[in-house]
């Protein structure tokens, strides 16, 4: 991946066909699953897997299935397991934006809080306790 998401969105809108778009930027497009990406992260990060699952808080056997594929999380299921890790903000988005949900964006107040524990290195229970303080909806 090495062209901007801007100029994905200008040679996208200067396209006559679709088909041309995509096979000139095979190379760019998101093309792995969530599951996959999160094996991936697991090798890049030096990161067992029953220990992210443990840091997340998920059920253990619905965790398994995300990183087996076979279970597709919600956001806040994400966002467990990305302070399971803990993993790096770009990672994080590009988590998010591969299991096909928003990324966290600071002008909403709860993805202020979950960026600004993200940044503190929180573990997902202080993250949720400070959501709850904040009167915001819980992670877990």
């Amino acid at each position: 991946m090495n062209k901007r998401t801007a100029e994905l969105m200008q040679m996208l809108n200067a396209e006559k066909t679709i088909e041309n778009y995509l096979t000139s930027n095979t190379d760019e497009l998101l093309n792995v699953s969530t599951g996959a990406y999160l094996n991936q992260l697991l090798t890049e990060y030096g990161k067992m897997k029953n220990d992210v699952v443990a840091g997340s808080g998920l059920n253990q056997i619905y965790a398994y299935q995300i990183f087996a594929g076979t279970k597709r999380p919600s956001r806040d299921k994400l966002i467990a397991l990305i302070f399971g890790f803990p993993l790096e903000l770009d990672d994080a988005q590009r988590l998010l934006r591969i299991g096909g949900v928003s990324e966290l964006y600071p002008r909403i107040r709860r993805d202020s809080i979950v960026l600004f524990g993200l940044k503190n290195r929180l573990s997902v229970h202080e993250l949720d306790d400070l959501l709850f303080e904040m009167g915001e909806k819980t992670v877990l």
